[in-house]
């Protein structure tokens, strides 16, 4: 704790302001643009950190990190298209929102929510750091392939139509099977090598979630009602700032599941973002009205995807286990650095990890004033001509299918998954199931390989206490929402 007080010293010297302000400008900046994500930035940095202090390349790689977390709530609110999958949640109350005109309020819900969870994720950082991280040494291939069935259980509340939602669900964890199984086995991929990893995540991301609305915006004039009145600048984004005040019960419960499924390896700030929205829907007065672009939907994502950050770096520095792929870039710099990846890493450099932690705490609110203008700043995107819009955001999604892997498959698959997204679309069925599915589907196909391969028999799993309390709870998001209906009836 002496070092973390004594960190707030070191971290106000100009020299840290000004890498937590530019990475968290990068962050922000790749996060907005579709394909581009906060670990792309880490990634592209990464080489400049060698010669750097162990502490400012701490500083400026987690800014970045910060900064990516939200950037890609930008997009989706404005455009409909997530600029990560910690965001794909937001867009859902997020993009109605801004159809209606209040684009400005919901991106100001947006920021102040991710600035709250954030802070919500630091304190958890810092005073629970070691006691969580050591709870995730527990987490073998059995309670990971349940953490798996847990972000799945809320397939079927994510749309109206459950059974559609769950068709939809069951199709992306069939595409999250393409490629090699941990056995070694190759499945689907009809002989192409760019498959043998899997379905690649961001021209699937913006294939299914972008496409379908570009194709919507070529058929308007605006993206909005031109005689209706735009929420834009600086007071509309202050408007949000209110409504996420006004909900302190739902921002720190959030907050507090978002830190549990950070600290759980490889589960991500995806996962946090969704269990965030699914519990909310369940605990809120206006459940049946999620979807439809009510702040509380925007609040549960956002809030629980930042806290998230606090739970993934416990276990990053503690026991040097990366829950993401942010945090694994961020391990390779403290490799760089000459650290040794593993439990000592926390014990050998702690005066510097807890100088980091105070770093977190400062960038929150560097992420406040950045994140404001550029909120204010981007809800103008809806008085522009749809005839110079599409053609912008067109070249975007396939330059960021394209960056993936530099390849121009990617750019194809990107628009074949933009014809069925459509298709679905017009056929009612919901896609974000299908995102669900398509991310986790590998992770629960891989652990239950292991998972069968450690036991004797499958059954025996249930024995452990932390798969037992993960099956309950999975078992209570399934059939908890259509109990609820069944009493409103």
């Amino acid at each position: 704790m002496q070092h973390f007080i004594e960190g707030f010293s070191v971290i106000f010297q100009m020299e840290y302001i000004f890498y937590m302000f530019g990475g968290v400008t990068i962050g922000l900046v790749l996060g907005c643009l579709p394909g581009l994500t906060g670990s792309m930035g880490i990634a592209l940095m990464l080489p400049f950190t060698y010669k750097m202090p162990p502490l400012t390349a701490l500083v400026f790689l987690l800014s970045i990190y910060t900064g990516g977390l939200f950037g890609g709530a930008v997009t989706a609110v404005m455009i409909n298209t997530p600029g990560s999958t910690a965001n794909m949640v937001t867009m859902l109350d997020g993009y109605p929102m801004n159809q209606r005109g209040e684009g400005g309020k919901a991106l100001g819900i947006a920021l102040m929510s991710s600035v709250i969870g954030g802070l919500i994720g630091c304190v958890f950082l810092l005073f629970a750091t070691k006691p969580l991280a050591t709870l995730s040494l527990k987490f073998g291939p059995a309670e990971m392939f349940m953490v798996a069935i847990f972000g799945l259980s809320c397939v079927g509340s994510l749309a109206k139509n459950t059974l559609k939602s769950v068709y939809a669900g069951l199709f992306g964890i069939l595409l999250g099977t393409i490629g090699m199984s941990s056995l070694g086995t190759i499945r689907g991929t009809y002989g192409n090598m760019f498959l043998m990893d899997g379905i690649p995540m961001v021209p699937a991301l913006i294939g299914f979630l972008a496409m379908p609305e570009i194709i919507n915006l070529a058929g308007k004039k605006m993206m909005t009602d031109e005689n209706g009145n735009h929420s834009t600048g600086f007071r509309a984004v202050l408007s949000g700032f209110k409504e996420v005040l006004k909900r302190p019960l739902q921002t720190v419960l959030c907050s507090l599941l978002g830190v549990i499924i950070g600290v759980m390896p490889a589960a991500g700030a995806a996962v946090a973002g969704m269990m965030g929205y699914n519990q909310s829907k369940q605990w809120c007065k206006r459940g049946d009205q999620f979807g439809t672009g009510i702040p509380e939907g925007i609040i549960a994502c956002e809030t629980a995807n930042n806290a998230s950050e606090g739970g993934a770096l416990a276990t990053l520095f503690v026991l040097g286990i990366p829950g993401s792929a942010s945090t694994a870039m961020m391990l390779g710099a403290l490799v760089l650095q000459g650290w040794n990846p593993g439990p000592k890493l926390f014990i050998d450099h702690e005066d510097v990890i807890y100088m980091a932690f105070s770093s977190l705490f400062i960038q929150q609110f560097v992420m406040l004033i950045l994140g404001l203008v550029l909120c204010a700043f981007a809800a103008y995107i809806v008085k522009v001509p749809t005839k110079y819009l599409v053609p912008c955001i067109l070249v975007l999604t396939l330059l960021g299918a394209f960056s993936n892997r530099n390849t121009m498959f990617d750019a194809g698959l990107m628009l074949l998954f933009g014809v069925i997204g459509w298709a679905m679309k017009k056929a009612e069925f919901p896609i974000m199931p299908l995102i669900l599915g398509l991310l986790l589907g590998k992770t629960a196909d891989n652990e239950l390989l292991r998972t069968i391969e450690s036991y004797d028999s499958f059954w025996e799993i249930f024995t452990r206490p932390i798969v037992l309390v993960l099956a309950i709870a999975s078992i209570a998001c399934v059939f908890g929402p259509m109990l609820a209906k069944k009493r409103k009836a």
